[in-house]
């Protein structure tokens, strides 16, 4: 390859056009929103608003028609009426966070339900292709199985393979992680990892930014109904240019509280704490280093003088020391730098718990304390 040739881009296989809609079920709306999805591409939604991501999703799979705007299939526009979104939509498949699974049928019965409908191929074609994906989802265990005898993780595996059992080209997932435990969560990432490796284009909505960070190519900020910023996993969660942008990601990675001293609940707040890095595997001991620590620094150190703080808390992937960052307004007040009598003695009890702290000078308004435990 000579230094003019460049790689070409992969087609853009469906596309929202400036669409404009209301959402029926909640005061959302999308406005002017254009986005487009090319082949092989696995691209993460993100954004503070769920039913706004949620409405997206919808249009993508044509459930919902835009009053403005349209939405093509390779390249062509969907002629809405006369079947022609129904057409269109067998080339996707959509997997809703509440699994919308038939109650009063088997996990087998529920896979086969929609190809058997189309009348286009063999049954026992189809039935070969349901037993593949349960045996790639791991259920093969629980085809005769009804959906109520499912766990909540079992029952989003089944949404994901349901939606492939068109052999789709583009799937469509909402919040896989929403609402399981950490154990079910694993499990449905595992599945969604399989399916990337299979070259199927995805395009998912999340809040959990570790697992965007892990399997997206592409990361688009949703706000206010619009596609606010749109790039590489590095350009958005690591480089944002929009503050919303910003202020979603520093929320939603690791652990992050808004904090009053007037309602802190110390015991609630520990808790948290306790349960957050135990999640991250943290060892016991740092675990109650790091509750002491910031119990010290804002119970003695901080909440005396400032009545707000922002606190996020997150683990090194280098060295797995945890990192907490407290930011509060103000006008330069350092509690590292108090030399009174109860200062000192909370001072040396505080640094008898953490590796390093270091106060920073306002930037844009806000003190900041970092410290390692």
């Amino acid at each position: 390859m000579n230094k003019e040739e460049t790689i070409p881009e992969a087609p853009v296989i469906l596309a929202a056009r400036r669409i404009s809609i209301q959402d029926r079920y909640s005061m959302e709306r999308l406005r002017d929103l254009t986005l487009e999805i090319r082949r092989g591409e696995v691209i993460a939604l993100i954004g503070s608003s769920e039913p706004a991501k949620r409405l997206l999703l919808r249009c993508l799979d044509m459930l919902d028609e835009p009053e403005g705007g349209n939405i093509e299939m390779n390249g062509e526009p969907v002629m809405w009426r006369h079947g022609g979104a129904d057409r269109a939509r067998r080339n996707i498949g959509i997997a809703f966070s509440r699994e919308s699974l038939f109650p009063n049928l088997s996990v087998m019965d529920n896979m086969m339900l929609a190809p058997v409908d189309g009348k286009n191929e063999d049954e026992m074609l189809i039935l070969e292709r349901a037993k593949s994906l349960l045996k790639f989802s791991g259920l093969s265990g629980a085809a005769d199985e009804m959906p109520v005898n499912l766990t909540a993780g079992q029952r989003r595996r089944l949404a994901i393979v349901r939606a492939m059992m068109l052999q789709p080209r583009i799937l469509l997932i909402e919040d896989p992680g929403d609402q399981l435990t950490p154990a079910e969560k694993n499990e449905v990432y595992a599945l969604i990892r399989a399916v990337k490796n299979t070259g199927l284009t995805i395009v998912f909505s999340s809040r959990d930014l570790e697992f965007v960070r892990e399997i997206a190519t592409r990361v688009v900020f949703m706000a206010d109904g619009m596609v606010r910023e749109d790039g590489t996993v590095k350009e958005v969660l690591d480089h944002p240019q929009y503050d919303r942008t910003q202020a979603f990601v520093r929320k939603n990675t690791g652990f992050y509280r808004e904090l009053n001293a007037r309602a802190f609940d110390d015991y609630e707040f520990e808790g948290a704490i306790e349960a957050f890095a135990a999640g991250k595997m943290i060892p016991p001991e740092r675990r109650r280093k790091i509750c002491d620590a910031l119990r010290i620094l804002l119970g003695r150190m901080i909440f005396p003088h400032v009545t707000r703080i922002i606190l996020t808390l997150d683990v090194d992937a280098k060295t797995g020391d945890m990192v907490a960052v407290a930011q509060y307004p103000g006008t330069g007040f350092d509690p590292l730098s108090l030399d009174s009598k109860e200062a000192e003695a909370a001072k040396f009890e505080f640094f008898t718990f953490v590796k390093s702290a270091k106060y920073h000078l306002p930037a844009s308004g806000k003190n900041e304390i970092v410290i390692t435990v």
